[in-house]
């Protein structure tokens, strides 16, 4: 993901926070409402199957406000737990901080409820993309047949790389290579239409069930490829999940090398912290998110390039020799479980 084009923050209305001193409001902070509940919306007599005939423009057209208002609602709720778990990891005091669990617990409860609605409004729109008629499904359908597709949508490949250079070339004969193979991958210069939410598409990355990642010096040092990692993190089932690929110019077995990052990213902080300071507080919208990220990526990089030198990816050049057999062979047993 280009770093030009930052995630697009959206500022809640955080008042009356208190890190280290209170919980956050929650009838303060609601990430729920954009234009309505959209912890409400429901999808009426939608099925994600084959059974679906064309939507209409004007039904097909509320679907896609309604899955832009569950991207956004996402955005928000995500935003809501970061800064509720930033409160739970800097708390002392032992009952503010089993509080502060507590409601952590619950919010990404939501959060996981409003992953799911979005990903179901997707395969909504994804099943109608394809309109049959109604004598095509009552021949064509089978149960086999709706399974098959269902299955489509839990089988989803991503890959998160640094855009341009060496990185980007390897990606390209990557990604041609796989296709080759009838393996499609989900990536942003093709998936993410015009206008598309980048920092949903970065989160729905971290979600995935398979993540090709292709390392660099570049990616280390890039805030939204570390985002992306960040969020394969936080998800869970890092080693499961994720598909590492090791660029040659990436510094991460050396234990020296290693701390060059960190040091990278508290400059980072350091710098942006600076900035931040010769500036009036009211002009500063967004930029507190930006900070927050950067102290995520450092207070992580840490543990996380620990667990990736300590994978055997073998190298770029072996898995392009091999027409990335061993990578396609592991992908597929993840898919398959």
């Amino acid at each position: 993901m280009p770093d030009s084009e930052k995630p697009k923050q959206v500022n809640n209305n955080l008042q009356n926070v208190q890190f280290g001193g209170g919980l956050i409001n929650a009838d303060t902070v609601n990430a729920g409402q954009i234009g309505g509940n959209v912890y409400n919306i429901h999808f009426g007599q939608q099925q994600v199957t084959s059974d679906n005939i064309s939507l209409s423009p004007q039904r097909k057209q509320q679907s896609q406000q309604e899955r832009n208002s569950l991207e956004k609602a996402y955005v928000l709720q995500s935003q809501r737990v970061d800064r509720i778990r930033k409160a739970w990891v800097i708390e002392t005091d032992p009952s503010r901080k089993f509080q502060y669990e507590q409601q952590l617990q619950a919010e990404e409860c939501t959060l996981q409820e409003l992953a799911g609605k979005l990903d179901a409004m997707e395969q909504y729109l994804q099943a109608n993309d394809f309109p049959q008629t109604k004598e095509e499904d009552k021949h064509e359908q089978s149960p086999k047949k709706q399974e098959t597709e269902t299955a489509k949508y839990e089988k989803e490949i991503f890959i998160s790389y640094a855009w341009g250079g060496d990185s980007e070339t390897y990606v390209n004969h990557l990604d041609e290579v796989l296709q080759s193979k009838g393996i499609a991958i989900i990536r942003d210069k093709r998936d993410l239409g015009y206008k598309g939410l980048i920092k949903a598409f970065m989160e729905k990355i971290g979600r995935g069930k398979c993540v090709i990642a292709v390392i660099s010096d570049k990616y280390l040092k890039s805030p939204n490829c570390m985002f992306e990692l960040v969020q394969i993190a936080k998800n869970g089932d890092f080693y499961d999940r994720i598909f590492p690929i090791m660029l040659p110019d990436v510094q991460i077995y050396n234990p020296i090398e290693r701390i060059k990052y960190i040091k990278y990213w508290e400059d980072q902080i350091k710098e942006l912290d600076k900035a931040m300071k010769g500036v009036s507080a009211a002009n500063l919208q967004g930029f507190r998110e930006e900070i927050d990220l950067y102290t995520e990526i450092r207070h992580t990089i840490a543990e996380l390039t620990n667990l990736l030198r300590d994978m055997n990816t073998l190298t770029p050049d072996i898995h392009s020799e091999s027409d990335f057999d061993e990578l396609s062979k592991a992908i597929a047993r993840r898919l398959d479980e």
